[in-house]
């Protein structure tokens, strides 16, 4: 996978987020190689994931990447954010429209929801996954609760 060049920083402080800011973007190509290396480990027996001709045969214009293959970059992508694998609770997904091999995908996020519990910062957002024409792939939400030093 090439990632190009992002932006993330596992140094966030986490005293300091609020409502409103915006995660680094998040950038990956998808690799045919490493792809198909994916679907030999996995053991992939959808036609869809691996054979053109069925894929088009769909009505699809080539192989289509599992939306598992997918997701998988945006938990990567959050947690190198935070820097804190203990502290992400949730990550929801929608699949809105399919991935090729060879497209680039931008991840992009908000932070929507701040609330101060105890010693714990809850911490809601949104994401969304578009290819680089624009094109939206994913959406979705997650949940961190960071904890907090005591005062």
């Amino acid at each position: 996978m090439n990632r190009g060049n992002n932006e993330l920083n596992n140094n966030i402080k986490k005293n300091e987020i609020k409502v409103g800011d915006e995660i680094p973007p998040y950038k990956v190509r998808i690799d045919a190689k490493v792809y198909k290396k994916y679907n030999r480990l996995i053991n992939e027996i959808n036609p869809l994931h691996f054979n053109r001709n069925y894929a088009q045969k769909l009505g699809f214009r080539d192989i289509v990447v599992a939306g598992n293959f997918t997701f998988m970059f945006i938990p990567k992508w959050l947690l190198e954010w935070a820097g804190d694998i203990k502290s992400l609770k949730k990550v929801s997904v929608k699949f809105n429209n399919p991935v090729y091999l060879g497209d680039e995908l931008i991840h992009t996020g908000k932070i929507t929801s701040v609330e101060v519990e105890c010693n714990k910062k809850i911490v809601d957002g949104k994401y969304s996954v578009n290819k680089t024409s624009g094109e939206l792939v994913s959406e979705g939400e997650f949940t961190f609760n960071f904890n907090l030093a005591p005062i």
